[in-house]
């Protein structure tokens, strides 16, 4: 069921961007989820390239979130459709880098643009944990890589103000607000 479920979120969320460029706001994007399955019981490349087709919609602004998971089992067959879907305009963000499987050999090759950092990494940002001198450097690399880097897990404003001064550009979390129905994301936004 996860195929399905994952195809009507795609089109779910292109239906939403579309009604946001309408309203002139193709500044906003999406990202969603590409389980691990989705790879093996359905064609990834064509369902994603034919729901923006079908929405009319830029395809960077429908962004392919993955985890590192995914290259767990046929990593050169994901990968030739990762390259693909960013071949097409689709931005490739790798899911909660460094909670698992992390291989820096991997990173070097997988065509991805923007990398979350797990949050468990943020637990203690004063500069002198373990974790905060891995986080930094796995900063540092990112841009190095010409990757993006977006840590999750933000609830303090000290927290925010910390992982910028490291280096890192995009962020996640609570301190900017919860999950919500798209409704009222578009009221807390003003989006109209």
């Amino acid at each position: 069921m996860i195929a399905d479920i994952d195809r009507h979120m795609w089109r779910c969320s292109a239906e939403i961007l579309k009604r946001w460029e309408s309203i002139q706001r193709s500044d906003l994007f999406i990202s969603v989820n590409v389980s691990p399955k989705d790879f093996f019981f359905i064609d990834v490349f064509e369902q994603l390239k034919k729901t923006v087709r079908e929405y009319d919609i830029s395809p960077s602004r429908l962004r392919i979130e993955i985890t590192e998971s995914v290259m767990m089992n046929d990593s050169s067959y994901v990968m030739d459709i990762l390259k693909k879907l960013r071949d097409e305009g689709f931005i490739i963000e790798m899911d909660d880098f460094g909670s698992g499987y992390s291989s820096l050999n991997m990173l070097k090759d997988m065509p991805v643009d923007v990398v979350k950092v797990d949050m468990k990494f943020i637990e203690d940002t004063d500069g002198l944990s373990r974790s905060s001198i891995i986080l930094r450097n796995v900063l540092n690399m990112m841009s190095q890589l010409g990757m993006v880097s977006l840590t999750e897990g933000i609830e303090k404003e000290d927290q925010f103000r910390s992982l910028a001064r490291m280096g890192c550009v995009l962020f996640q979390g609570y301190l900017f607000g919860k999950p919500m129905p798209v409704e009222e994301f578009e009221k807390a936004y003003q989006i109209k």
